[in-house]
């Protein structure tokens, strides 16, 4: 095949992909419909081949590396796989490209910047485990007879949806099979199809052909060939199946598709792909330590929240996770009146005739919970505040001199999530987010944007999260007039340079409506989060007709932004939680100091320190416990997460003084309690994390 030839040449010589092929012969059950699919698209392949032969031009390239090195190339021959070999650069699984991801098989196209990328980032992971994801679709269809349905990938693994009529499968039978299927080295051949060759390709197959529309976001669809197997992935994937070594099947699920009321019979197997042992050993401890951090079970452990059937997906915060919400949403509210936005309260419930006019009906309404009243009147609880929020701009005439106008809304929001996507705060029904929207003019567009920007990085800090940016630009199919795209993008990205911190390019991510800015965070333990975005809005000025009178006496058109920080408040909780482990600092946390007297008549001046430290707006509690020893109130309240904890006895009664000791045990000493108290109310007014005064 001349996608084998191709990679032979890159990787390794002819005699060894005859042998590989032989191999994958003998080991591969095919089918007479998959061998009927694999001719055509071997068919559909030869005329794209052919076609590229016919525009090949090669000419000598400049590739400059991550470590300052430039190397020379042809371009259309020279392939960051090739680069790798020649600067012994071990363990590159994927690549960019100028910032564009980019296949190591893939030959470059012109002078560029190249960084190689292995296993221990997210993008080469994420190629990693959808090359894993290939071959376990083809595994379970020619090892096992399963109808394969559609492969993906999450952050925590690859998956693969199938049919089979033998429900007992061995998870370690596939492990096995995986791993000789992976060690065959077999190339990974890539086509862009479009809808009709994809129904030609998988026309025995309604339900992959179904779960493949849905997946379409514009007039084309990428199907790779591994071994027999095709699969529908986005890419990029790794050069060949071999720098897999070990894999390890996790579980297997039911799936429930959208708008299904039955059973499709789809099951689902999840695991994940590592190119050595080390590499699992490794994700092994990363697990455990994720398992420890896990916000459910610190908010069982720490009494901060639940959920309960009788709202599925809604959570119930008891008073110490209320705390922490409240905390938060008081943190951003503080903001909000140093950067001037103004708070705005709107209803939950609207009429569908709002979300026809903003076209969410017609794109997630089924994403959305209704009720029917006065007949046939049909209203929508909100899934976001943009409409309402455009429905007050328009309420009367605006003038150039209110604008920018900065409105923040933290009204209940209602997702229509499927049971199965359910998972703690990370993924709920019923949710409240820092929720913002700009209305300004084009020229004051650039100056708005650095200052969200600003606003986002101050809010992080305090976390001690380190983040950076992407900028999303123009999908296909997208709304809007390309100068409309080419000067909003100029804009971001220049907001972007007067901001200094890193960015990089996300081309083809943006919205349909607009370009935007997504921010990653990376948490204590390596693990990326997108919470905060920044995302300009081209269509709802447009479908609400919003207008201002400029300075000219003309009417014309706002510039709307999408704009959050935190992001869903729920599941920054989340991201909290497991970010400190539970040992929340003591500006968040809801236990921040634990009173033990001891002895004699101390239990009076405990409750005089536990008054005091409660009217200064500390959360804090009592432990007059007198059937417990000293020792074990103490490391009680280490185990409860308590910053700190006053032992008081008649001594400390009598010169007014707490003997402090924080929650890791380390002795602070006998210290007045003013002073003790100056002190904590510092820590806690500047949101410090230090846990030492």
């Amino acid at each position: 095949m001349m996608a084998v030839t191709q990679l032979c040449r890159l990787v390794t010589c002819r005699s060894a992909a005859r042998a590989a092929l032989r191999a994958h012969r003998k080991y591969s059950k095919v089918c007479p419909a998959i061998s009927e699919r694999l001719q055509v698209f071997e068919s559909l392949r030869e005329k794209r081949a052919n076609h590229k032969r016919s525009e090949a031009a090669e000419s000598p390239v400049s590739i400059r590396l991550a470590d300052g090195r430039t190397i020379k190339g042809t371009a259309g021959v020279t392939t960051p796989l090739f680069v790798a070999q020649s600067v012994r650069a071990k363990g590159a699984l994927v690549s960019t490209v100028n910032g564009e991801l980019w296949e190591l098989g893939r030959p470059l196209e012109a002078d560029c910047e190249l960084q190689l990328l292995g296993f221990d980032t997210v993008e080469g992971r994420q190629a990693a485990w959808r090359t894993g994801a290939c071959v376990l679709g083809g595994v379970l269809e020619t090892e096992f007879g399963a109808e394969v349905c559609r492969e993906g990938t999450s952050e925590f693994g690859l998956h693969c949806d199938h049919l089979l009529d033998n429900s007992s499968l061995s998870l370690s039978d596939v492990e096995e099979r995986c791993n000789q299927a992976a060690a065959l080295r077999l190339p990974l051949t890539k086509l862009e199809l479009n809808t009709e060759e994809v129904k030609e390709l998988f026309q025995y197959s309604k339900l992959r052909l179904q779960l493949i529309e849905e997946q379409m976001n514009g007039p084309t669809v990428t199907v790779y060939r591994c071994g027999d197997s095709l699969a529908v992935c986005n890419g990029p994937l790794l050069p060949h199946t071999g720098l897999l070594r070990v894999f390890k099947m996790l579980q297997r699920s039911t799936v429930t598709l959208a708008n299904q009321t039955e059973s499709s019979g789809l099951v689902r197997l999840l695991g994940v792909a590592f190119p050595g042992e080390r590499d699992k050993q490794e994700w092994e401890r990363e697990q455990e330590e994720a398992r420890r951090r896990d916000h459910r079970r610190i908010g069982t452990d720490q009494d901060l929240f639940f959920f309960n059937d009788v709202s599925p997906g809604s959570c119930f915060f008891l008073p110490k996770g209320a705390h922490i919400y409240n905390t938060l949403t008081d943190f951003i509210k503080s903001e909000y009146r140093r950067r001037g936005f103004t708070e705005v309260v709107t209803p939950t419930l609207y009429s569908t005739a709002l979300w026809e006019r903003s076209g969410h009906w017609e794109h997630y309404s089924e994403n959305m919970f209704t009720v029917t009243s006065e007949g046939s009147q049909t209203y929508a609880l909100k899934p976001m505040n943009c409409p309402a929020h455009c429905l007050m701009f328009e309420q009367r005439v605006r003038s150039w001199k209110e604008l920018p106008l900065r409105w923040a809304d933290f009204g209940a929001l209602h997702r229509n999530e499927l049971s199965g996507a359910l998972g703690g705060l990370t993924r709920v029904r019923r949710f409240c987010q820092d929720d913002a929207h700009i209305f300004c003019t084009p020229e004051q567009l650039q100056e708005e944007i650095v200052a969200c920007l600003d606003f986002v990085r101050s809010v992080y800090q305090v976390f001690g999260f380190s983040f950076h940016c992407l900028l999303s630009t123009r999908p296909t199919p997208c709304l809007g007039e390309p100068e409309q795209w080419d000067n909003a993008e100029q804009q971001l990205e220049k907001s972007l340079q007067q901001f200094s911190e890193r960015w990089e390019l996300n081309a083809g991510d943006g919205a349909f409506y607009g370009p935007k800015i997504d921010i990653q965070i990376k948490d204590a333990i390596g693990r990326q989060h997108q919470c905060a975005t920044i995302q300009l809005d081209f269509q709802l000025p447009i479908r609400f007709d919003l207008q201002y009178v400029g300075c000219d006496g003309q009417l014309h058109r706002p510039v709307m932004i999408h704009r959050a920080v935190l992001g869903s408040l729920e599941r920054m909780i989340a991201i909290l939680a497991e970010n400190f482990g539970g040992k929340w600092p003591l500006w968040l946390s809801p236990a921040q100091v634990m009173v033990i007297p001891v002895g004699g008549n101390s239990e009076s001046y405990a409750k005089q320190v536990v008054r005091q430290f409660h009217d200064a707006g500390f959360m804090v509690d009592l432990n007059n416990d007198q059937g417990t020893t000293l020792n074990k109130k103490i490391r009680s309240a280490q185990l409860a997460q308590y910053n700190y904890i006053f032992v008081v006895g008649d001594k400390e009664s009598e010169s007014g003084t707490v003997n402090v000791r924080s929650r890791g045990g380390k002795q602070l000493g006998k210290r007045p309690t003013e002073e003790v108290l100056t002190s904590l109310i510092q820590l806690r007014d500047t949101r410090s994390n230090l846990n030492e005064f």
